[in-house]
């Protein structure tokens, strides 16, 4: 009799491990192929991100004692390095089953996803022109950016050296908390491209975290192939804080 009952409560567990591993694998997949959607990766299985691309002169650069210091050639905001390395946690996933494993085997991420973190290109001819991709800050730094405002027409760019945020109709924006998403089709490549700035290092950080993070509720909103431009403002001191200001 109480063999019984041990099989039939063996039985009932792993039926119902199962049912959540099955639960959880389908909830991945569906995720996955929203995630793919809304960032336009298909075929070429890349996204590439662009850094704002910081060229410091020689004895242009302080040292820790507040000394000038030698050194000179690129280097990229610590704040968008960050927001770009959290990019390949997004298209990583573990693998079902592995979560039961012991040890190490269940913290196991792989991902198919190929994502190709740079600094803006100095020359236009170097840009990649077949994958997705995403710009981080203004046209000052990244010529990425400004290929992104004159060749897609954003709603939503930079204007008077880079001081100031123009949108369509409106006033022009000063306001230093402010940064923008923005989302257009790249018709003559065919793919997508997403663009986030500010005018502040925490204004362009805080837009590239409401990308990473809100990504699902604007595939909701906006599915995945809709353009869209929306401007945030951004708390200084906590770039995960933010306000949506309008949308377009």
């Amino acid at each position: 009799m109480c063999k019984e009952i041990v099989i039939n409560l063996i039985s009932d567990f792993l039926f119902l491990a199962f049912m959540v591993l099955l639960g959880w694998s389908i909830y991945l997949i569906a995720r996955r192929r929203k995630l793919l959607k809304f960032f336009g990766i298909n075929a070429s299985k890349e996204l590439i991100v662009y850094l704002s691309n910081i060229r410091v002169t020689n004895g242009g650069s302080l040292g820790i004692d507040d000394v000038p210091r030698s050194y000179s050639g690129s280097t990229v905001s610590f704040g968008e390095a960050i927001q770009a390395n959290l990019v390949p946690n997004l298209f990583s996933y573990l693998i079902p089953g592995l979560e039961m494993q012991p040890g190490i085997l269940r913290y196991l991420l792989v991902s198919d996803i190929k994502i190709t973190i740079k600094t803006s290109p100095l020359q236009i001819q170097d840009l990649n022109q077949n994958s997705p991709l995403i710009t981080f800050g203004s046209p000052g730094y990244n010529l990425i950016s400004n290929w992104v405002e004159t060749n897609l027409l954003t709603p939503i760019k930079f204007k008077d050296d880079n001081s100031k945020i123009q949108i369509s109709d409106l006033p022009d924006d000063l306001n230093p908390c402010h940064s923008f998403i923005q989302r257009k089709l790249d018709q003559k490549n065919g793919r997508m491209v997403f663009y986030v700035a500010g005018l502040s290092e925490a204004g362009t950080i805080g837009a590239a975290y409401f990308l990473l993070t809100e990504w699902r509720e604007l595939y909701r909103k906006y599915k995945s192939i809709q353009p869209f431009s929306i401007l945030i403002s951004v708390n200084q001191n906590n770039y995960k804080s933010n306000t949506i200001i309008l949308e377009r």
